[in-house]
């Protein structure tokens, strides 16, 4: 059997490991880690929570706006969402945490963390259910154009 290199990049010790037997010898390098792009969660084709992440750009004072929406078939299904909202403009941004519950039909939500500038940047935000589907509303009470980006991961029962 031939001998084939294995990099492993956690110390500056060899490291030795027995398989069946036979010593397999590890030259270990120091090699730095890279964490300058963290690793985003975004769906592939066939993910039933839709689009991830999302982001719905200019939204105007007053007019609700479906920013994001799931399908919850069944009975028992739970989603928690990250939003950002900002006002890119005139610097200003809220970060938020939504867990809805839903159950037959029925949604049940809180919102909460809510960090930033929440007392300039201030909205509504309602959840709609149409058949399978689940909408989250956002209704802007700001004078500006609001931008809101969203995660979301969810648990279907």
């Amino acid at each position: 059997m031939a001998e084939q290199p294995i990099h492993v990049t956690v110390g500056e010790q060899p490291l030795v490991v027995t398989i069946v037997e036979t010593p397999l010898n590890v030259l270990v390098t120091d090699e730095p880690l890279n964490i300058s792009a963290p690793v985003v969660l975004q769906s592939t084709g066939g993910w039933p929570f839709g689009e991830n992440p999302k982001r719905v750009d200019g939204i105007a004072r007053d007019i609700p706006t479906v920013v994001d929406q799931v399908a919850m078939p069944g009975r028992y299904r739970q989603v928690k969402w990250l939003l950002t909202i900002s006002d890119p403009v005139n610097g200003l941004g809220v970060g938020s945490e939504i867990n809805a519950f839903y159950k037959g039909g029925v949604i049940a939500f809180n919102e909460y963390a809510i960090t930033g500038d929440a007392d300039t940047v201030v909205y509504e935000i309602d959840f709609v259910a149409d058949g399978d589907e689940v909408q989250m509303v956002f209704t802007s009470l700001y004078d500006g154009l609001l931008d809101v980006n969203s995660m979301k991961i969810g648990v279907f029962a």
